[in-house]
């Protein structure tokens, strides 16, 4: 009875130590660094002479490089996280996010979003890149040649 009952406890703690294993988060592989996804050289090609940044930040499930533009002081992030796409896009799209098809099948922009900022999104395996701005009539191309310079490296 003894022999029946210490089996029957390690097969149950087996059992939670497969069933745990498995509930590990996406978050626990190691997410590429947004600081390394573009050069400064690169970036100041495309948005001008950077006065600040990189800054990488880590907050939540979302790991951000922030860089301040010197003509205006504006800024510019470039963000990696996880999570569901179709909730990205519920969440940041806007009324009418519109395609990038040459990023992605499921990449999009929102030129307004919250009436502040550019916001590209795109999709690579588990992880999302996505590039801010504040709007403008330039934004939106230069996010998307941010995200075509960093996508190839994430």
């Amino acid at each position: 009875m003894r022999n029946t009952l210490t089996w029957s406890w390690l097969g149950l703690l087996f059992g939670m130590i497969i069933l745990l294993d498995s509930l590990t988060p996406l978050a626990a592989f190691p997410v590429p660094d947004p600081c390394k996804l573009i050069t400064v050289a690169e970036l100041e090609q495309i948005v001008g002479k950077l006065k600040e940044g990189p800054k990488p930040i880590k907050e939540g499930g979302q790991i951000s490089c922030d860089y301040t533009v010197a003509k205006d002081s504006s800024w510019l992030d470039i963000t990696l996280h996880g999570g569901n796409f179709e909730q990205v896009k519920k969440s940041f799209g806007g009324k009418n996010p519109a395609p990038v098809p040459e990023l992605g099948k499921d990449a999009f922009v929102n030129s307004n979003h919250e009436d502040f900022s550019a916001e590209l999104f795109v999709k690579k395996g588990d992880v999302v890149l996505r590039v801010s701005l504040p709007k403008g009539p330039a934004a939106v191309e230069k996010i998307k040649q941010i995200a075509k310079k960093a996508l190839p490296r994430l």
